[in-house]
């Protein structure tokens, strides 16, 4: 199941790829509410909830555009007498934008699509022994937000948007960043 979920993605992203015109490239850093690592609700057992990531826009037609993105968390370490747990992640989303006003310098958009969630949990027994037993898991959700681009420039936009997951790991999410316009980076070279 997971093999067709991951062959449907390539095949989406090829295709997309085929027919839409790259425009924006950035990053920035997100915010997210967590979720407890195979539903388990210890404080050991909780994600971390600042994390990085970098992003594409793919522009299809003057509404709609796919951005591609990929989220790695600052992982959570708790440290107690015995034994240290680090809960770590990373995201992999395909969102489809709708872009309802087109304005010069302001765009709000409605975002639906893809997440693809790893997360691996080890735990490591500080004792003489030092064992370290690991464990990973895997989730597929929906994305449903919304977000806004702001041109500052003709070289960069600053953007933030805001999404729910669904998934086994769900949670809320805040982005914010700094896109550079591929458009005048062209025209500039």
């Amino acid at each position: 199941m997971k093999r067709f979920f991951l062959s449907l993605l390539l095949i989406s992203l090829s295709l997309t790829a085929v027919n839409a015109q790259f425009t924006k490239i950035g990053g920035g850093l997100a915010y997210g509410t967590g979720y407890w690592f195979h539903e388990m609700e210890f404080d050991y057992n909780r994600s971390g909830h600042i994390a990085g990531f970098l992003e594409g826009i793919y522009e299809i037609t003057v509404p709609i555009h796919v951005a591609a993105s990929i989220t790695g968390f600052y992982p959570n370490v708790t440290k107690e007498e015995m034994f240290k747990t680090t809960v770590s992640s990373v995201m992999f989303d395909i969102n489809g934008h709708y872009v309802f006003n087109s304005l010069d310098r302001f765009e709000v958009y409605a975002l639906t699509g893809l997440d693809f969630l790893l997360t691996w949990k080890k735990d490591k027994y500080l004792e003489e022994t030092g064992e370290v037993f690991k464990e990973t898991d895997n989730a597929f959700g929906w994305n449903i937000g919304a977000g806004t681009y702001i041109k500052v420039s003709d070289q960069f936009d600053v953007f933030a948007e805001a999404k729910y997951i669904l998934s086994k790991y769900s949670q809320f999410m805040f982005n914010a960043g700094v896109f550079i316009n591929i458009d005048w980076l062209k025209k500039h070279e």
